[in-house]
């Protein structure tokens, strides 16, 4: 993850002292704890194996794997350098490898903060807090009170709450909650920075704003719905703060963030059609790309990458382990999105993707970045400046949001209360 990987960047080219290594607290269930410390060294958290062995469980290596065991009644193989696992005979996806360094083998951490509470509920739980992790008896594994969900500590409520992006179900039952839900809407871009051009002078802050504004209009009709803009004229705003700004704005409340942008692609002006992103690992070159071009206002207000306090900063992989909670949902909404876009849009469905951006990473909500087509293509690039384009494409992104939240928060295990608050 982008956080991760800059934290990571920043303690092996500064260096952090012994005291700033991020670490993680393991609870037992006799109330004691210990804690176990978190690797950056490839860019990812990643802990030890042993550290599964410390839980109870089995661990032996050869051929190139490793097999962590319960028992006789799970068995659980990966291969270091491939994000694919095998839990029983249930294929599963990592999203960063587990390696080999020197004599060790280390797994990303979030095989414990998300999968283990997801599909062992009721013998762990992670909690953000500190952040922490409550295992109990690895002996139950098998019997029904493995399975059955913890009780969630004060301190916060249990990863496992959501399944995860490896086996999210997009059919997860209509949603029970009846209080507020927070749309944040983000119209990309804004004052100094005015994202790509397109044919007559058209521009990409100018098209994000049009249809962010339409979008807000049409989503406070609904009473259920507290709506808010990252920016409502032509203003700058940091990419960092956009994200920071829109989990304040959500509070404990569910909600969703969307950001929206167009493409441009000079090399190739016959690229069109509507896309759009969740935060997670780039798989393609047309994935970096988009990385790079929507992260590249960053470089507009450096100091937001020179504070060395702020990067070496816990909160920090905090926040990346928060994200695990929301990939999925993040995933379901871009797919929403998509199918709503394909009915107004006249250029090609490019597809649900995947990239590092980092104005969704400091937003803690499911969140997608919207690509409304392509400024560099002069047919549709002369479309996006439309009255009738940003109405078509307001309209559909509002129906997205309010089928999403016909599912969205699941039940009611939403907030620290688990009321549905």
């Amino acid at each position: 993850m982008f956080v991760l990987g800059l934290l990571a960047f920043v303690s092996s080219s500064r260096g952090l002292d012994a005291q700033s290594q991020p670490r993680l607290e393991i609870e037992r269930e006799d109330g004691s704890t210990y804690t176990v410390a978190v690797q950056l060294d490839r860019g990812y958290a990643a802990v030890s194996v042993a550290v599964l062995d410390d839980l109870g469980w089995t661990v032996t290596e050869e051929a190139g794997a490793v097999t962590v065991a319960a028992a006789d009644e799970l068995r659980v193989t990966m291969r270091p350098g491939s994000p694919f696992f095998r839990w029983d005979d249930v294929a599963l996806q990592l999203t960063d490898p587990p390696y080999r360094a020197g004599s060790r083998t280390y797994v990303p951490l979030q095989f414990l903060t998300d999968f283990l509470p997801r599909r062992l509920p009721g013998l762990y739980e992670f909690v953000a807090d500190g952040p922490r992790l409550r295992a109990g008896d690895i002996g139950l594994v098998g019997t029904e009170a493995a399975l059955v969900r913890r009780p969630t500590t004060s301190a916060g409520s249990a990863a496992g709450s959501e399944r995860g992006p490896s086996d999210a179900a997009r059919d997860t039952g209509p949603s029970v909650y009846e209080g507020t839900r927070v749309v944040v809407i983000d119209p990309g871009h804004g004052g100094v920075d005015p994202g790509a051009l397109g044919p007559d002078g058209i521009r990409e802050k100018e098209v994000a704003l049009a249809i962010g504004l339409r979008l807000a209009r049409r989503l406070r009709s609904h009473p259920d719905l507290e709506v808010h803009l990252i920016r409502d004229d032509d203003s700058f705003v940091d990419l960092w703060e956009r994200g920071l700004r829109a989990t304040e704005l959500k509070g404990e409340r569910p909600g969703i963030f969307v950001s929206i942008h167009a493409n441009s692609f000079p090399a190739r002006r016959a690229a069109r059609g509507f896309e759009t992103y969740f935060l997670s690992d780039a798989r393609t070159e047309h994935e970096r790309r988009v990385s790079a071009i929507e992260n590249a206002p960053l470089s507009m207000n450096p100091e937001t990458l020179d504070d060395d306090e702020a990067l070496a900063d816990i909160d920090f992989i905090l926040r990346d382990l928060k994200n695990y909670d929301h990939a999925h949902w993040s995933e379901n909404l871009a797919a929403l999105v998509q199918e709503e876009l394909n009915d107004v849009h006249p250029g090609p469905d490019r597809g649900v993707k995947q990239a590092i951006l980092a104005v969704l990473t400091n937003a803690l909500m499911p969140s997608v970045l919207v690509e409304v087509g392509y400024l560099s293509n002069d047919s549709e690039g002369r479309l996006l400046g439309t009255e009738s384009f940003h109405d078509g494409v307001s309209e559909a992104l509002a129906q997205a949001v309010v089928r999403f939240f016909d599912r969205y928060p699941p039940g009611s295990e939403f907030g620290g209360d688990r009321e549905g608050r």
